[in-house]
């Protein structure tokens, strides 16, 4: 539609009078300075006096400004702030976000001392760091909070909030995601609190700000599915008059029906402990009004049964119930009550015949196999049931009805543990030998001592497993106290028949371990132990095998010429998971003493051929090795302890009602607690800090590869052509002068035995590049970072490629690499930067990337001590953990004979061979020989 042109003028024209008079200061600036009501933007002149020009009088971003600010102020001279009121000169800038642009493409926006306002190149990051208090002052407080701001790899030190989408720090403004409306209010998170009100404080957190990162104690942050809230019917008092005082509110698990009247929350959080996740989800209110209408409309109708139409008072979602019309209320519609809402206050319904019970359980139970059997019964308020009677009635009424015609209330998580925990018989109950540590609770140490003593005993003796004196089998290793404290562990469970996983963090040793128990078997045991492992960690086991324990007999089950009958008089077998899936209808006939599955989470899918053929191997004992036990959610435990202990969870349906529902779906924290007492004996796991005094400053291990067939073939091919060509060119020029053709033969075998894809096309894969993921990924899982060393640049951009496929967040240095400080600092500060890779060379140039606690040396150097240097980028000054390196070699390569040669003739390569082109003037025939030989 075209407008009128007296219209366009009309609209445009100035609603005040340019004033002739006014003082025109030829220079501005705009000075920012933060005060406690927030950022106060003050106009000052040339010589810092505060001015209050109009904009007319200027021309360019200056009158741009000028004007934005005259027009803000006319808009909030509307709006009445009881607060101090700002001169006229000046302006707090918190949420003008247009005015916050024009500021910034401005050459006058200056901090407090007249330095000019930046902005920052990118986005920063604003975090919520949660750490445990060190003065632990106060026990119930131990938990501290604090906000940050990060741009790149550094913490800012201070965050004042502009806008919802800038910060400021020092002279400089970072953009940031957008933190919400109450971005102003950030500060008020900076507190102390008690784990217990984590969730709910975090669930106001989220309910305020978007667009912030969490830091707590390894834990991740997840997105969850909405949650819906629940109704909830609280029984306020019953007054003298016995009028009853109801009200309606919404509850969630966890939290109370105040906190919910109180807040106002969108998001709402849930601290999975088992998980180590944060699991923010969408909240959904249910409708209480609904619930309130129901309400009502049944005390109506009940109302005119007893013609009692002015028997109830309602406001907002409050009520007072007559009391006539109560007691016929609750009399009739209790169970209906308890089956649709939650429940609070039920204690003070005494007068209306309703009691809320405290059980006592009595028990008279016998030893079966995995279970005990007998009879179970329960006391309500003096009258004895069987449990089996009180579960049935609880089931279909939520309360049990007692002699005297009182309902009998009992608290709901009480009543579903008892479901879990006892399962019917024919005749009386059974309980399984898992469970007993719960029963114990409900029933007294007293009378659990009377009831299953022998069993209790077991359980006991896990917490004297520290001060026993268990007898340390031979092994060529000196075990270190946590070590030792693991193979008690292992030997406990051992003698009781019953399954275990160590799941200590990478490094700590979980081979060395299991082979300490192996050892004290074998030889005397005549039955073989059958270890399960990916195929990468095949050749370690066995080199590790012979050298801890060398008394021990050991093969492979593995390659196409396998045969598992004539390895009965092995003591160990080793084989893959590959395998045991292939050939379970083979293996399923054998009876082994023990199977141990190393690297359990491979069986992590119950429903997988993997983890359902491991189910059909005989054996007497199970255990697992894992450093990561619980990868992505619960299902992974009860497929691992399916294959430990069988008896332990029942089916996974049974699994699924009793245990993952009810702590997936519903977030119940006494499930969880459940659980977690649960399998507490069978799970040993130390972390590194846990166990830093028993450690050295650094631990070195060789992880041994074989190489695949075709790179076997091209690796062997070579060889010999140059095992040929390099002895025909020493006869004829000598061994000196043929230096340069020897390092470059060797050059190209080392490349084929690391990094085959340089000499094929990319046709044929390096075995190390599985293998090097496989443990990356468990160090990465247990929240440490680790640094990548590599010879070639070929190496670094297959690892770099293999990292990005799994998600894994990494920087690459190189030669080429400028600016070096920027990567390091990213590196150490930045936690979400999970691992560095770079040349071995780069590696020595006096780097410190302490952040790292694991390095990896893709293969091997000349030099060791040009090995050790780049190790030694992580352990130096400031390191405050262990430092675990491993060299990746193939076996039967150039690779295997350098490491011969390093520890031969240790001081030649430390003080001569630094580098592909180092003098070769003292290494012998015998020694060229040795690395070209089979």
């Amino acid at each position: 539609m075209v407008q009128d042109i007296d219209t366009l003028f009309k609209v445009l024209r100035k609603t005040n009078r340019t004033t002739g008079n006014l003082k025109v200061p030829s220079t501005l600036a705009f000075k920012m300075v933060p005060t406690d009501r927030g950022i106060c933007l003050t106009i000052v002149d040339g010589s810092g006096k505060e001015v209050n020009p109009g904009y007319e009088f200027y021309s360019g971003l200056e009158r741009s400004v000028l004007k934005e600010i005259a027009r803000l102020r006319e808009q909030e001279a509307f709006n009445i702030d009881w607060d101090e009121q700002p001169s006229d000169n000046q302006f707090y800038l918190n949420g003008k976000d247009y005015l916050l642009s024009l500021l910034l493409s401005s050459d006058c926006f200056v901090d407090a001392k007249g330095e000019k306002i930046q902005l920052a190149p990118g986005d920063a990051r604003v975090r919520l760091s949660i750490v445990q208090r060190k003065d632990q002052e106060a026990q119930d407080n131990n938990l501290e909070t604090s906000m940050a701001l990060w741009h790149g790899p550094k913490q800012l030190p201070s965050l004042v909030p502009v806008t919802q989408t800038h910060m400021l720090a020092g002279n400089t403004i970072y953009r940031v995601k957008p933190l919400g409306k109450n971005y102003d209010s950030l500060s008020l998170f900076e507190t102390v609190l008690s784990f217990d009100l984590l969730e709910q404080y975090l669930t106001l957190f989220f309910s305020n700000f978007t667009n912030v990162e969490v830091s707590y104690s390894g834990y991740t942050v997840i997105k969850g599915e909405p949650k819906t809230t629940r109704p909830a019917l609280i029984f306020e008092n019953v007054s003298q008059d016995q009028s009853l005082h109801l009200r309606v509110s919404a509850t969630y698990p966890g939290f109370s029906p105040d906190f919910f009247d109180n807040f106002d929350m969108d998001q709402i959080v849930s601290i999975n402990e088992m998980e180590k996740n944060i699991v923010i989800s969408p909240l959904v209110h249910g409708d209480i009004s609904a619930c309130f209408h129901d309400i009502q409309k049944t005390l109506k109708r009940h109302a005119r049964n007893l013609k009692q139409d002015k028997a109830i008072y309602a406001q907002d979602n409050f009520m007072v119930i007559e009391s006539a019309l109560a007691r016929r209320f609750i009399t009739l519609e209790l169970s209906s009550l308890l089956s649709r809402y939650t429940i609070l206050g039920a204690d003070k319904l005494a007068s209306y015949k309703v009691k809320y019970v405290q059980p006592k359980l009595n028990l008279h139970l016998s030893h079966g196999i995995d279970f005990l059997e007998g009879e179970a019964n329960l006391t309500l308020d003096g009258e004895t049931f069987t449990i089996n009677d009180v579960l049935k009635q609880y089931q279909k009424n939520a309360y049990v009805r007692l002699n005297d015609g009182s309902s009998a209330v009992i608290n709901p998580d009480y009543m579903e543990t008892l479901t879990r925990i006892f399962k019917k018989q024919k005749s009386g109950i059974k309980v399984s030998f898992f469970d007993l540590p719960l029963v114990e609770e409900l029933i007294g140490e007293k009378i659990a001592k009377e009831t299953f003593n022998q069993s209790r005993k077991i359980f006991l003796g896990f917490n004297q497993l520290k001060d026993s004196r268990t007898r340390m089998p031979a092994v060529n290793a000196t075990l270190r106290g946590y070590q030792k404290q693991g193979f008690r562990w292992l030997s406990y469970l051992y003698k009781h028949k019953l399954g275990g996983c160590l799941a200590d963090d990478m490094g700590l040793g979980k081979t060395i371990q299991t082979i300490a128990l192996l050892a004290s078997i074998y030889p005397e045991q005549k039955h073989p132990t059958l270890i399960v492992m990916p195929k990468t960690l095949l050749f370690n086991w066995e080199s590790e095998l012979k050298r801890f324990a060398p008394k021990l007999t050991s093969g492979l089950y593995y390659g196409q010429t396998r045969d598992i009958k004539t390895m009965g008089s092995q003591n160990i077998i080793l084989t893959t998971y590959a395998m045991v899936r292939n050939d379970i209808e083979q293996l399923k006939e054998e009876h082994f003493h023990m199977v141990v599955l190393d690297e359990s989470q491979n069986i992590k899918n119950p429903n997988s051929k993997t983890s359902r053929a491991v189910m059909l191997l005989q054996t007497d004992h199970r255990f697992a090795l894992s450093g990561t036990p619980i990868e992505n959610n619960m299902s992974e435990l009860y497929a691992l302890f399916r294959f430990l202990n069988p008896a332990m969870f029942g089916t996974f349906t049974d699994f699924s009602k009793n245990y993952l529902n009810p702590i997936q779906k519903n977030d119940n924290k006494a499930v969880a607690k459940e659980l977690k007492k649960k399998i507490y004996p069978f799970v040993l796991r130390r972390l590194k800090t846990q166990v830093l005094k028993d450690l050295p400053d650094k631990m070195e291990q060789v992880l041994h590869v074989d190489m695949s067939r075709k790179q076997a073939a091209l690796y062997h091919q070579r060889r010999l052509m140059y095992k040929r060509a390099i002895q025909e060119e020493i006869q004829a020029k000598g061994l000196k002068k043929s230096k340069l053709f020897i390092l470059q033969a060797m050059g190209e075998l080392r490349q084929i035995a690391s990094i085959p894809e340089i000499k094929s096309d990319n046709k044929i894969i390096s075995p190390k590049r599985e293998i090097l993921m496989d443990h990356v990924a468990d160090a990465v899982a247990g929240k440490h970072k680790v640094l990548v060393f590599a010879n070639y640049l070929h190496s670094l951009e297959c690892v770099s490629q293999d990292m990005e496929e799994a998600g894994i967040h990494h920087l690459v240095m190189t030669g080429a690499t400028r600016d070096r400080n920027h990567i390091v600092e990213q590196f150490q500060q930045d936690d979400t930067c999970q691992a560095l890779l770079m040349t071995l060379k780069t590696g020595g140039l006096g780097l410190n990337l302490t952040a790292a606690e694991y390095v990896f040396l893709f293969d091997p150097w000349w030099n060791l001590a040009a090995e050790n240097q780049a190790i030694d980028r992580a352990h130096r000054m400031g390191q405050k953990n262990t430092v675990f390196s491993y060299r990746l070699i193939a076996r039967n390569t150039i690779e295997e004979k350098i490491l011969m040669l390093q520890e031969k003739k240790k001081e030649l390569f430390d003080s001569l061979i630094s580098s592909d082109n180092a003098s070769i003037k003292q290494m012998e025939e015998e020694d060229i020989d040795l690395l070209l030989g089979e």
